[in-house]
């Protein structure tokens, strides 16, 4: 009895998890990734690598010639747009994604912004994600690439592996799965 009893509840757990771990969304499109790859082949050619600091002063708002955080958040989504003040809306930014490998191998500081000095060295610090030395960066080397199977930009939904992964990682391992026992009383 306490034996199928145990199975509905270790699975319920395991569904909690999975579910619990999913973000509400598709991931939000690495902005860097977006300005790099020009040509939205979810690769870094040796061009658009040499040519990594043009492509991101683009993000330069206040023409400072450094990135700020603010800077370097991604859009929100469509219908999540700031409200006016007079709504009393909160308007606070939501908080920023996790760096990703392309905006970790930049920010050389690890401060979430980018300065002059770091955009000079993007060319530079980019081509150390070069794992296989072929000249490019393809979504391998850098996951916020994308697959050429995405519309959007971003790594797959519930981490390295997808939702299935995720919900592993979240479970405690020990729970070991019983076979139900059947009765085979007279």
């Amino acid at each position: 009895m306490k034996t199928k009893t145990l199975i509905p509840a270790a699975l319920l757990a395991i569904s909690t998890c999975a579910f619990s771990q999913r973000p509400p969304g598709p991931p939000p499109p690495d902005i860097i990734a977006v300005k790099l790859d020009k040509d939205h082949d979810h690769k870094l050619t040796a061009r658009e690598i040499r040519n990594a600091e043009k492509s991101l002063l683009k993000l330069d708002e206040d023409e400072d010639g450094a990135l700020s955080k603010e800077e370097l958040r991604p859009e929100p989504p469509e219908g999540h747009r700031k409200k006016k003040d007079d709504e009393g809306a909160n308007n606070n930014p939501p908080p920023p994604p996790p760096p990703t490998r392309l905006m970790s191998a930049i920010d050389t500081d690890e401060d979430g912004a980018l300065s002059k000095e770091e955009l000079k060295a993007a060319p530079d610090t980019l081509i150390k994600l070069d794992n296989n030395s072929d000249g490019k960066i393809d979504n391998f080397e850098a996951p916020s690439l994308g697959h050429p199977n995405e519309e959007n930009f971003g790594p797959p939904p519930g981490g390295p592996g997808g939702p299935v992964r995720a919900a592993l990682a979240c479970c405690d391992r020990r729970v070991r799965f019983v076979p139900a026992l059947t009765s085979t009383s007279p």
